[in-house]
């Protein structure tokens, strides 16, 4: 029987923020290329919202990931 995984707006933005720093972006940086601000990215990153989906697959195509990279706890 396989494993469920759940996913929810705290993996998601805990691995935002995880795969920006790696990048060696700020939240301003990715705000500015989404056309947001900081707090907007400060929100998706702790789990307090969570970006539509143009916006979740511009973020991961800005950074060559995968969505599993971005989904895995």
């Amino acid at each position: 029987m396989e494993e469920t995984q759940e996913i929810n707006a705290q993996t998601i933005g805990k691995n935002i923020g995880r795969i920006r720093q790696e990048h060696g972006e700020t939240q301003q940086q990715l705000g500015a290329f989404l056309g947001y601000g900081a707090t907007t990215i400060a929100n998706y990153e702790s789990g307090y919202r969570l970006p539509d989906l143009v916006t979740f697959f511009r973020i991961v195509q800005h950074y060559g990931a995968t969505l599993e990279d971005f989904t895995k706890p």
